[in-house]
């Protein structure tokens, strides 16, 4: 199994340790999956996302090379900015959701899932042509997700409020120094409040930890595991690879069809547009206080149409129960609907508007400042 830089401080911080992608990971500390969910959205979560995948990719021919195996507007980006973005296969299935950093026109970073890095890299390498470099620089890097209202003020004061005063959603500062540790800042993350993702070298990981858990104690810093990130990305709207998008599930019909333009070629195109109309992916609310549990079938007037792919208990939403599920039927916000668990058991749902929770992500930066 593999560890991050920081297992022995989970370990040391009593965190419980799973696995997630081949990787121990914590899934919640002392303080409990609640109280970490409910800190990320009134102040700030600290999380360990080393596991995560990073390759560099340089050469003349790279922005062609990403025009060809993403499916959003890649010629559209300019220097600093991120992107969302799927890589798909021939049938339109989703091989990874990923972000793809824009340095210059020769030089980007593609960030992937723990648990489809090695796939992806194996994929990128089958279609690279021409001036195309590739590098997996995955195991040399670490990562931190700072997310949460008060998270600006804790960078600010280790790398100076002016840095950051600017900084826009979705756009990123190649080289800051934080607690004397020189990073990329993106101000990007997976738990729709406003925060960042840090990368650092992976032997400075422990050190950048320790400075922002000091500087982050009179603002309300809390580690954070993987159970209140998934509660905290299924409330913001955001999906899970192998869950709401995966290999075998063609990316249309989803509240995530923003990272996809149609005025490019790209590998599973056609496979898209033959598929439109096809399948659906919404958010539900469910009566009463239980949870279905994934892959309890989607009932609409009586006839199955599909099933439930995440449930959690909705903190920030009074713990109401909800989730994704995905569709072969059509439906709107406000649509009734019933699931039905392998028990028999029978919840009546009713589908939202995506996302659940709106955050503070898109805010300001200088209104946290």
């Amino acid at each position: 199994m593999n560890k991050t830089p920081l297992f022995d401080t989970h370990r040391d911080l009593g965190a419980t340790i799973g696995d997630f992608g081949g990787w121990s990971m914590p899934l919640w500390y002392k303080t409990g999956q609640l109280k970490e969910h409910i800190a990320t959205r009134e102040a700030c979560g600290i999380f360990d996302i080393c596991h995560m995948g990073e390759f560099i990719v340089t050469g003349k021919d790279t922005l062609a090379f990403w025009n060809r195996l993403l499916s959003n507007a890649i010629t559209a980006m300019v220097d600093g900015q991120a992107m969302y973005n799927f890589m798909l296969n021939e049938e339109g299935g989703v091989v990874d959701d990923c972000i793809l950093y824009r340095f210059n026109a020769d030089y980007w970073m593609l960030v992937v899932n723990a648990g489809t890095q090695d796939g992806d890299y194996a994929w990128l390498k089958k279609h690279q042509s021409g001036d195309v470099k590739i590098e997996n620089i995955g195991p040399a890097t670490g990562k931190l997700d700072l997310q949460g209202p008060t998270a600006p003020k804790v960078v600010a004061k280790l790398a100076g409020k002016e840095k950051l005063a600017d900084l826009k959603f979705f756009r990123f500062i190649p080289e800051i120094v934080i607690g004397g540790v020189k990073c990329l800042l993106s101000r990007t993350g997976y738990t729709g409040e406003v925060g960042f993702e840090i990368y650092c070298p992976i032997d400075e990981t422990k050190k950048l930890w320790d400075a922002l858990m000091t500087a982050g104690a009179e603002f309300g810093i809390t580690p954070a595991g993987l159970g209140a990130r998934d509660t905290l990305r299924l409330e913001a709207g955001l999906p899970l690879h192998g869950h709401e998008i995966g290999p075998t599930l063609p990316a249309v019909g989803t509240p995530w069809e923003f990272a996809i333009n149609y005025d490019h070629e790209f590998i599973g195109k056609s496979a898209l547009l033959a598929n439109k109309g096809k399948h659906f992916v919404y958010p539900v609310i469910v009566e009463g206080r239980r949870k279905p549990g994934s892959h309890a079938h989607a009932i609409v007037g009586g006839k199955e149409c599909g099933e439930v792919t995440s449930d959690i208990l909705a903190v920030s939403l009074d713990k109401k129960p909800a989730g994704f599920i995905r569709t072969t039927c059509e439906l709107k916000s406000g649509d009734a609907l019933t699931l039905k668990n392998a028990q028999g058991a029978e919840f009546a749902a009713k589908v939202m508007d995506n996302p659940l929770w709106k955050g503070t992500s898109r805010k300001k930066m200088d209104s946290f400042l």
